[in-house]
């Protein structure tokens, strides 16, 4: 269920306008839209949100695969769905879906233009602490590679006849157990040869290391960023003045 959805954070090699934008633009439009996302409570307005992200995919040509993910989400969108009518309103629900969908897109978006090298680069220069940024890109960077190997460990025990996705819920929670003690041992293992593969190439000696490819801002990146702060303060005034608007207040009660 989640294995295709963590498969949204490893990088594509494509020739894009926004694998070519630099990633500090391309975080300054993953922060506007996730502050939009939680700052919207009318649904009509996460549905002009959720339509400007459209384009993004599009562009990045990563529709393909943002199809792929919602997949991945199924069970969580109609626990989402059902917990949240019963709780509340159906109102309520497709907002939380929706903003759930734009906040996925947004970071398929960052993490599938944007290589973990320049991830690290782009916060260093954003004065983030070389081992804090070069942990957080590391993080991110293993995230689809631990999904191939939960896929890999599900697949080893078909084939020895051990059988997930049978029985009731609860069963196949139970089902989940025999796939931990493989994977917890090769995230250990795995963690143990970055260690050492930092101590050999002297990792912590210099604060601030040399990049073969340095980042700069670009006249596209200038104008992108210009054009996420006008959406941001676009939204921020809409949200505010909601109540002279009413026309964007339309929701469903059911």
């Amino acid at each position: 269920m989640s294995i295709e959805f963590a498969k949204t954070f490893s990088f594509l090699h494509k020739n894009t306008v926004l694998h070519r934008l630099d990633p500090r633009s391309k975080l300054f439009m993953l922060l506007c839209f996730a502050i939009l996302a939680f700052t919207f409570k009318s649904l009509i307005l996460m549905i002009i949100l959720f339509s400007l992200t459209i384009p993004l995919l599009l562009i990045a040509n990563l529709s393909s695969q943002f199809i792929k993910g919602i997949k991945g989400l199924y069970f969580v969108i109609f626990f989402i769905l059902i917990i949240n009518t019963l709780s509340g309103t159906f109102n309520t629900s497709l907002i939380t879906i929706i903003r759930l969908m734009v906040l996925m897109i947004i970071f398929s978006v960052y993490f599938q233009t944007t290589l973990p090298e320049d991830i690290t680069q782009s916060l260093i220069l954003l004065h983030v602490p070389y081992s804090t940024a070069f942990s957080l890109s590391l993080s991110f960077r293993f995230v689809p590679t631990m999904a191939q190997e939960t896929e890999i460990v599900m697949n080893a025990q078909k084939s020895r006849g051990h059988r997930i996705q049978e029985g009731g819920m609860i069963q196949q929670i139970r089902n989940l157990f025999p796939l931990l003690i493989p994977l917890l041992m090769n995230s250990i293992r795995r963690a143990y040869h970055v260690a050492e593969a930092l101590e050999t190439r002297a990792f912590g000696v210099k604060k601030v290391p040399n990049f073969y490819y340095p980042l700069r801002l670009k006249f596209l990146d200038l104008f992108f960023i210009v054009l996420n702060a006008i959406i941001l303060g676009v939204g921020i005034y809409i949200q505010i003045n909601l109540e002279l608007m009413p026309i964007l207040k339309w929701g469903l009660s059911i």
